[in-house]
């Protein structure tokens, strides 16, 4: 059998993206979703978590986006002349100081924790876990803090194996952008094999805010109209299909 977890990033990105999340989770078919704590709109899909019943989040690790938790002083080579992060990995990298960026993700999984919410996994926006040296930053913290890992390449796998890491079998990102059709997610679907699979989605209500802020906006208002349809809801029971979460790893 085939079990399924539609994970929903950038939780707290915006009150587009937040209300869009648990729409997906309340009436669609999202499982799971990952919390990115160090932006402004991080309690707002707190409290809208907690008023939904929702208990567990995931965590959502950011070096490029927003500011970090940490201060300026703390974190030198993570920030850009503004004092926020760099937008993209290619700046990052070169100028990153591990011990920086390990004292930053850590600074934000105790944020997270303060917010009285469980931890039930982790992963990284911009995919920022699986690039060398966080990569074995952030799979030391799942392992101290027990709880799973997105598994986004061969490096991730290797190592979440080699450290006895909970992860998915499947990772895919292909329900994105021009591919984010109902057609194409049945496909990517139907192409993998039988075992756990996470399939990462951006559903949001698409608002001036969300515009602003991200390059990715009118494409996740159609993410969330496919995640909350009919159709495919009915065609995953009628595939047999078992939606998860992280917590029914090794279940």
């Amino acid at each position: 059998m085939k079990k399924i977890i539609f994970n929903a990033d950038d939780f707290g990105l915006t009150s587009g993206c937040n209300k869009g999340i648990i729409e997906a989770i309340k009436n669609g078919v999202v499982t799971s979703t990952t919390l990115m704590i160090n932006m402004p709109k991080a309690e707002e899909a707190v409290k809208l978590a907690k008023e939904n019943g929702i208990t567990s989040l995931g965590i959502h690790l950011t070096l490029t986006c927003g500011k970090p938790i940490l201060s300026e002083k703390e974190v030198p080579s993570l920030i850009d002349e503004r004092g926020v992060f760099y937008k993209r990995t290619k700046k990052l990298c070169p100028a990153m100081n591990l011990d920086e960026a390990e004292r930053e993700l850590r600074a934000q999984i105790n944020r997270f924790l303060q917010m009285g919410m469980d931890l039930s996994h982790m992963d990284g926006h911009h995919h920022i876990h699986m690039y060398d040296g966080v990569r074995e930053i952030v799979a030391n913290l799942a392992k101290e803090y027990n709880v799973p890992l997105r598994s986004s390449n061969m490096e991730c796998e290797k190592l979440y194996d080699e450290m006895d890491i909970k992860t998915t079998d499947y990772f895919t990102l292909d329900f994105y952008g021009e591919k984010a059709t109902l057609d194409n997610l049945k496909s990517i679907i139907k192409d993998l094999n039988h075992g756990t699979i996470e399939i990462m989605c951006h559903p949001a209500f698409c608002d001036e805010e969300l515009e602003q802020i991200s390059s990715y906006n009118k494409n996740r208002a159609e993410e969330l109209k496919i995640l909350t349809s009919e159709e495919l809801k009915q065609w995953l029971r009628e595939e047999n299909i078992e939606l998860i979460t992280f917590k029914d790893l090794g279940d």
